[in-house]
């Protein structure tokens, strides 16, 4: 009784024959299960056996209500054998969304040794419906969308990368990348554009002709609009970016925080010379203005040591080219004046007038041009008779220079201490480089040896007693960390880079609000900006030289504004 009872109820099932031999050959597993829902439309149909089967026998039996349109010899569908199971294949033909489907095995079929199945089999499921947008971040609508952002798009399931290349766009017309998420599902992406937002703009993203993984079509076109707010680079990194040996074509800024979708940074191209300029002209050096919306850059023929001055308004894209010439720049702080290097000469020009002051006549002034952080004074090195350089400083408004004080070697390289109580600078001594500080505050010690460093560039940790020194170029670059007021004790002359994190530095750049540093280190013999705390931990690349965004990335600097 209690076998009967089973029997009835696999019968019920429809995967048992219990009016047929004991022997006779069973369904043991369906795929889509019985009543299933949202079955991708590319699904297969698969039904195992508890045994070898008479192929034929399964194969005229299999039925699908309703049948599947569209097959042909252009694309078959058919029935494949994979061990005990038969599977019903359609690679090119899709199940109709939202549509319920009944299979059917009818009564007769046999096991390979002609051992009969009567009973008639059939189950049924549903396939899922039409992909869909489901959401964009920035929403329809939005306001104030800050420049560098990134849009996100969020499908109700996954979807083909491949065909969401071709078939998002972006308008006003932008470059942008596409990214899945790392390690999803596949159903989010994020459009990275590779250039500033310009602020006032309506941004329409919109997506036509996409397909999901299962092949099926998202329908219509979709669209959403943002408007771009005004633009904040607090706290970004400014940096220049170069095509592969081709001079700087362009200033980029990055977010040193991760992209919360991709957990890397998405560095953007805050300007770049025009395409029918840019096999001709590069860009020499930049810097930023205190109030952190424009850069100054001289821009000037390939191969040329100088170019002419141009003012970039960053939220705009607005380029202004000045009444004047040179290589080095440097914007005063105080917003008033740009310092740049003419021939050998130091000039001063202001933009509010035009007004372009020759500070210099006689002595080639050499790089880099060192605003002390009130304005009032410029330190930089020139270059005597015998070739070597020598450092001074330059009251602005008497326009006297003095060395300072028991300086008379050889010396180059000055970097201000934010709060301009100390100026580092390489002296060169019968022993060699060594890294000096001129410390302003007072005291019997005005003149300090640091460390024995051929210093080829230094910033100060806003502690105003932490000094990060650059030496060696290149792959074989290094970055140090000097306590200045220790630096002969544990840990008051420590080595930064050298790490699988930070492999090397270069051209290290520290703001006044944070404690982290920026600079360049050499990944796979290219140029790259990085990222650090003031220790030394936490170092992460920023820019990656990838095929879709090939360039190479220097001279970083930080914003201004906190």
């Amino acid at each position: 009784m209690r076998v009967a009872l089973v029997s009835c109820a696999l019968v019920g099932l429809g995967l048992l024959c219990a009016g047929c031999s004991v022997d006779a050959p069973s369904i043991v597993a369906i795929t889509p299960g019985r009543d299933a829902r949202d079955v991708p439309a590319n699904q297969e149909i698969r039904i195992a056996f508890d045994r070898p089967m008479d192929h034929r026998s399964v194969e005229t039996r299999f039925e699908l209500r309703p049948a599947l349109g569209g097959c042909g010899s252009a694309a078959p569908c058919t029935l494949v054998w994979r061990g005990n199971a038969v599977v019903f294949t359609h690679p090119q033909v899709n199940f109709h969304l939202s549509t319920a489907y009944e299979v059917l095995l009818h009564g007769g079929y046999r096991d390979a040794g002609g051992k009969q199945n009567s009973l008639e089999h059939s189950w049924s499921f549903t396939t899922e419906g039409l992909p869909a947008l489901t959401a964009v971040d920035p929403s329809d609508g939005s306001a104030g969308v800050p420049a560098d952002r990134n849009i996100v798009l969020t499908f109700n399931r996954p979807m083909d990368l491949g065909s969401l290349k071709t078939a998002i766009s972006l308008s006003p017309q932008t470059p942008y990348l596409i990214r899945p998420r790392p390690g999803g599902d596949g159903s989010q992406v994020e459009v990275v554009p590779t250039e500033l937002l310009r602020s006032g703009l309506v941004y329409t993203v919109a997506v036509q002709g996409a397909s999901d993984s299962h092949g099926n079509l998202l329908p219509g076109r979709l669209a959403r609009s943002f408007t771009a707010g005004g633009a904040s680079f607090a706290r970004r990194i400014a940096f220049l970016i170069s095509d592969l040996d081709q001079g700087a074509f362009g200033v980029a800024t990055v977010d040193p925080h991760p992209d919360p979708f991709l957990g890397r940074a998405t560095p953007k191209i805050a300007y770049a010379i025009p395409s029918a300029e840019r096999a001709t002209r590069v860009i020499l050096a930049f810097d930023w203005a205190p109030d952190g919306t424009r850069l100054v850059m001289a821009v000037g023929p390939r191969d040329a040591a100088e170019g002419r001055l141009r003012i970039v308004d960053l939220a705009t894209g607005a380029a202004q080219d000045l009444n004047a010439g040179g290589s080095a720049v440097a914007w005063s702080p105080g917003g008033t004046s740009i310092a740049y290097l003419n021939g050998q000469s130091l000039h001063l020009y202001r933009p509010a007038t035009g007004e372009d002051m020759v500070l210099t006549r006689d002595e080639t002034v050499l790089q880099p041009l060192a605003f002390a952080p009130d304005g009032k004074s410029m330190t930089f090195a020139v270059r005597d008779a015998d070739g070597l350089p020598h450092l001074e400083i330059m009251n602005l408004e008497l326009r006297s220079v003095y060395r300072p004080i028991g300086l008379t070697d050889p010396a180059d390289h000055p970097a201000w201490s934010l709060d301009g109580t100390k100026l580092a600078f390489r002296r060169f001594t019968g022993h060699g480089a060594q890294l000096w500080v001129y410390d302003l505050s007072g005291g019997s010690t005005a003149l300090r040896q640091e460390a024995t460093l051929d210093m080829q560039s230094a910033a100060w940790l806003n502690d105003n007693s932490t000094l990060v020194a650059a030496a060696g170029s290149g792959a074989l670059s290094v970055l140090y960390r000097v306590n200045v007021f220790a630096p002969t004790e544990a840990g008051g002359l420590l080595q930064l880079t050298g790490s699988a994190q930070a492999p090397n530095g270069g051209a290290p750049t520290t703001p006044d609000y944070d404690r982290r540093i920026a600079f360049t280190a050499s990944v796979d013999g290219l140029p790259q900006v990085f990222v650090m705390n003031g220790d030394g931990s936490g170092a992460a690349q920023l820019t990656h030289y990838e095929a879709d965004f090939p360039y190479t990335a220097q001279a970083p600097s930080w914003s201004p504004l906190g």
